[in-house]
């Protein structure tokens, strides 16, 4: 037996142990039998998505709860792939496809990266190329915004004669794929990113509000990227005089036009964004809000679906269902928030005690501890946890023990919410940080010390920024 497949089984029966042998234990301060056999189960879950996989650990953990006594089987299943959550996340994953496969995306980044105010402005083309294919993954999945910011870099390399292993080419590379898996990560309504709201609504009572979520994570990551091309001219000294020579228009590809698919995919997508931003800006007394309200977002995730089916093209729906789910829907996804949903919401009920143990743990470090400090201590603790382990997995984490404290300082504890949602985003610096970590790795353009030297630095001006930012917004917020 190879080595590889030894360690995938003692890390699975690891697991395993724990997620239905931790219960047996006598139970631990404040926890209850019950609390026993879901922290275990919990944990166990954890542990085997970050190390083993995401599929099968998160179907022996639906199980699991149901076992445990807290709910039926039936129940704990109904309760994960009935949730509104997996709906939403379903119908997202389909839209992002169809937009993905209609080729908007590289529209759009073309069309900001080919202005002629960027001619031979060579810092502001660099900032703006970056920004640009981070945006596009805001309607697209990121692995196909990086791809294509990649694939777009490649050609201007061989016209401006950078090579691989350039300072400009490695940290270019590595810029691009930050840019785009932090900017897709701005929408706190769709993806696993739901999820982490949704959870941290049901476990302290506060709602996210996208708007504000929307703001702070755009100015992070926006300052974080103009830091980076700084950093690029005079801390690293890349060779920005080469880039002089291209000519930005021919990086526009004359045969892509927007089309009526385009037009109306594009559309759809506008529709979600405003639902969630006109429902949370406007007064809910207002009829018209209150009828989307009471539609509510699954419903309205629906009812833009149908409209991007219903809509045809040359004879041809605007959005083709069945291929688009082939192509789009991530089960490992789907299976991880229908296992971690209910069992997050069960780690922290009353009849666990686990909000007890944390308390009495944690209150001596946590409790009373400096306003600012506390915002840095979760900062650098999620920065972390999100590059050791599964971004959302790690978030339901912290959440889980921070969420005794949230309250007890003058900004909102919305705000912490906020912040463990955004920096979950950010795990890349080991290989099996993020699903998206992969691609940096294989890239042949970098080797895997760029990607500690120049991913640590980026690390370091988001801990700058983001702490400026958010202790900021805590006067606001």
């Amino acid at each position: 037996m190879k080595s590889k497949d030894m360690q995938y089984y003692i890390k699975s029966v690891i697991g395993l142990v724990i997620m239905f042998g931790f219960g047996q234990l006598p139970p631990i301060g404040p926890l209850t039998p019950l609390g026993m056999r879901i922290v275990g189960l919990f944990v166990g879950l954890v542990f085997l998505l970050c190390t083993v996989d995401i599929v099968w650990p998160s179907m022996l953990g639906m199980i699991g709860l149901g076992l445990t006594g807290y709910c039926s089987v039936g129940e704990a299943i109904s309760s994960g792939f009935g949730s509104e959550m997996v709906w939403m996340m379903l119908i997202l994953l389909v839209l992002a496809a169809g937009i993905s496969n209609s080729g908007l995306g590289e529209i759009l980044a073309r069309w900001f990266i080919t202005r002629k105010a960027l001619q031979s402005r060579t810092m502001l083309f660099t900032f703006v190329y970056i920004v640009s294919f981070g945006i596009c993954s805001l309607l697209v999945a990121s692995f196909t915004s990086v791809i294509l910011a990649w694939s777009i870099f490649y050609n201007i390399a061989d016209m401006a004669g950078y090579k691989k292993g350039e300072r400009y080419s490695t940290i270019f590379i590595i810029g691009c794929f930050l840019s785009c898996i932090m900017y897709e990560g701005l929408f706190a309504f769709r993806s696993w990113w739901m999820v982490l709201a949704s959870t941290f609504r049901d476990m302290t009572g506060y709602h996210i509000n996208y708007v504000t979520y929307f703001i702070i994570s755009f100015t992070i990551v926006t300052l974080v990227i103009l830091l980076l091309v700084l950093s690029m001219k005079y801390v690293f000294k890349c060779d920005f005089d080469k880039l002089a020579l291209v000519d930005v228009s021919a990086l526009e590809n004359k045969d892509m036009k927007l089309n009526f698919r385009h037009k109306t995919l594009f559309t759809c997508f506008a529709m979600i964004v405003t639902y969630a931003f006109v429902t949370i800006i406007c007064p809910p007394e207002w009829p018209v809000i209150a009828f989307l309200n009471n539609i509510s977002l699954g419903g309205w995730f629906a009812i833009v679906l149908c409209v991007s089916m219903i809509v045809r093209w040359e004879g041809k729906p605007i959005l083709d269902f069945p291929s688009m789910a082939a192509e789009g829907i991530n089960w490992n996804i789907i299976m991880m928030c229908a296992s971690l949903i209910p069992i997050a919401k069960a780690v922290t009920s009353d009849a666990t005690g686990v909000k007890e143990l944390l308390t009495n743990i944690l209150s001596p470090v946590l409790s009373g501890m400096n306003p600012i400090v506390f915002i840095i201590t979760i900062i650098v603790i999620m920065m972390i946890l999100t590059n050791v382990g599964s971004n959302m997995a790690t978030g339901i984490v912290l959440m889980t023990v921070i969420i005794p404290f949230v309250q007890d300082y003058y900004f909102s504890p919305a705000l912490v919410g906020m912040m463990i949602i955004f920096i979950a985003t950010m795990g890349f610096i080991l290989p099996g940080s993020s699903g998206m970590a992969p691609y940096l790795y294989a890239n042949k353009w970098i080797e895997v010390k760029d990607i500690y030297k120049y991913g640590l630095y980026w690390c370091l001006l988001f801990l700058i920024v983001s702490i400026s930012v958010y202790i900021i917004a805590s006067f606001i917020v």
